[in-house]
């Protein structure tokens, strides 16, 4: 098998010549390969030798998970509430990115989501938190600019696969609607406070603006040619949401998201952070094979395993304080369990528990690397 194949099997619940290994790597990469963390985000040749540099040292992989590499100014243009950037507006050029929590929104600003449109809504949005954007040609060159990037991460995305490295999901990026609005919205605390102050008005925004996710979600797809879609979620977990909430607000969401992609043959990655294993019996409830649980560490991959493991793909979960802290030969031992244990069957890609730390120890990277292959089934 080729590294695509061995990752469509383990996605359809089939049993690949190996487990594929698929870490999300570039910050790590980056420093490793001796760049700056700007110039990973914007300048996708240096991050392409960066990590080619990584993978000729510590060992090869079958595929990118969500790539950073080239994505700055993309990043900077999509979101309402931008994320400071590393070598941008003075910070420091091998910093991290960081979403900064502010509301953008007031709590009275729910329904004006669908009497404005959402498209407008978010462009309205975006101009507030970048003014430069509102100038003449402010929005055209930015999304000249940002298209300009998108065809140079597809010439890259392009070139690893002639090398057998797969890109999961490259630039696709999608979220249900409040997974949006309370990251890049309302802020945390506030949108907590709305549930319980303005419920129907959060359903009523949410439901404006699902066909827009789905819309931007479509034109990224489109335009990179992968069949497959990240879509984040962390602050519907069960870290954040009662059950009667995410029962309530959030799984119709989750549903009427994964349904749509999978209708369209496109497969969800469900990047889950914190802790969602109370709510793994409610993921029964996507289409069956059709999706992959990507795991951050904080959840129990050993109970999804019991719970999900005949029901959709399992994705994960080296842990990032694993990874930074731990001896190569404590991250080959859970490599080992997770192989084994998880991928006995099929259904199963390794991977990072969320981003290996950009500080992480090269040879606990080297030995997660070479686990699929010491461990063969």
């Amino acid at each position: 098998m080729d590294s695509r194949e061995r990752i469509e099997t383990a996605i359809r619940l089939g049993k690949p010549d190996r487990v594929p290994v698929v870490p999300i790597i570039d910050f790590f990469s980056a420093r490793y390969g001796g760049i700056s963390q700007h110039d990973m985000l914007f300048d996708v040749r240096k991050a392409d030798e960066a990590l080619e540099r990584t993978l000729r040292d510590l060992g090869p992989i079958d595929g990118q998970h969500l790539s950073y590499a080239g994505l700055g100014r993309i990043m900077q243009l999509i979101f309402p509430n931008p994320p400071v950037m590393p070598g941008v507006g003075g910070e420091p050029p091998d910093g991290q990115f960081q979403f900064v929590e502010r509301p953008v929104m007031g709590p009275e600003e729910y329904l004006e989501i669908e009497k404005k449109g959402p498209v407008r809504w978010v462009l309205d949005k975006m101009m507030l938190s970048s003014p430069e954007l509102g100038k003449p040609m402010g929005l055209l060159g930015a999304f000249g600019r940002a298209f300009a990037d998108i065809s140079k991460i597809k010439r890259s995305v392009s070139g690893w696969r002639r090398r057998g490295v797969e890109s999961l999901v490259a630039f696709n990026i999608v979220f249900t609607p409040l997974e949006y609005i309370s990251l890049f919205m309302r802020s945390f605390n506030d949108f907590i406070l709305d549930l319980f102050r303005r419920p129907e008005e959060v359903k009523a925004a949410s439901r404006a603006l699902m066909p827009f996710m789905q819309r931007q979600g479509a034109l990224m797809i489109r335009l990179s040619g992968i069949r497959r879609v990240f879509m984040g979620g962390t602050r519907t977990s069960a870290s954040f949401l009662s059950p009667r909430q995410f029962e309530e607000f959030a799984l119709p969401e989750w549903k009427e998201m994964c349904e749509f992609w999978v209708a369209r043959g496109v497969t969800p990655v469900l990047h889950y952070d914190s802790d969602w294993t109370p709510f793994f019996p409610y993921l029964r409830e996507l289409p069956r094979g059709k999706c992959v649980l990507n795991l951050d560490g904080t959840s129990d991959i050993f109970a999804a395993k019991e719970q999900l493991g005949d029901h959709m793909c399992l994705m994960g979960d080296v842990p990032a304080t694993l990874l930074k802290l731990g001896e190569p030969e404590e991250v080959d031992e859970y490599c080992r369990r997770l192989i084994t244990e998880l991928g006995s069957d099929g259904g199963f890609i390794l991977s990072s528990g969320c981003t290996i730390p950009v500080d992480a120890r090269p040879e606990n990277v080297k030995a997660m690397l070479a686990s699929v292959h010491r461990y063969r089934l």
